[in-house]
């Protein structure tokens, strides 16, 4: 009878041992510019909506998203790009010289009735391949 006692008591120890211990630390992800400078830190992999709003230096009261470039529209077909709007700051300089939206993804184009939020993944997919074509790493 003992020995199933300091057997039980032996598995016991083992499963609190084992809950006791630290979980291992997430390595921490860094974003960095072409030029190897660190933009952002990321505890988890980051989404591509999280890498663009790093990569751009999105502030609170900026804008990104979904616009028609009616420039571009074919016929019934409407051509989307992913579109980034500064907001304007009192008495600084805007970071685009160009006034209206800067555009930070390529064309996709879209059939009338597609979803949304399908499109709104391709682009912001496309504009992250953009990132990685410019030279941002993600290590």
């Amino acid at each position: 009878m003992s020995a199933r006692l300091a057997q039980f008591d032996s598995l016991l120890t083992r499963r609190r041992a084992a809950r006791a211990t630290p979980a291992p630390a997430q390595p921490q992800r860094t974003l960095r510019d072409p030029w190897g400078e660190p933009v952002a830190e990321f505890s988890r992999f980051p989404s591509d909506l999280e890498l663009l709003k790093a990569a751009h230096r999105l502030q609170p009261d900026d804008w990104i998203g979904a616009l028609a470039d009616d420039a571009q529209s074919q016929r019934l077909n409407a051509v989307w790009r992913l579109a980034l709007l500064r907001a304007d700051r009192h008495g600084q300089a805007r970071v685009s010289r160009e006034p209206g939206p800067q555009w930070i993804s390529p064309q996709q184009t879209a059939r009338p009735g597609e979803r949304p939020a399908t499109l709104r993944r391709q682009l912001h997919a496309a504009a992250v391949r953009q990132l990685w074509l410019a030279g941002w790493k993600l290590a």
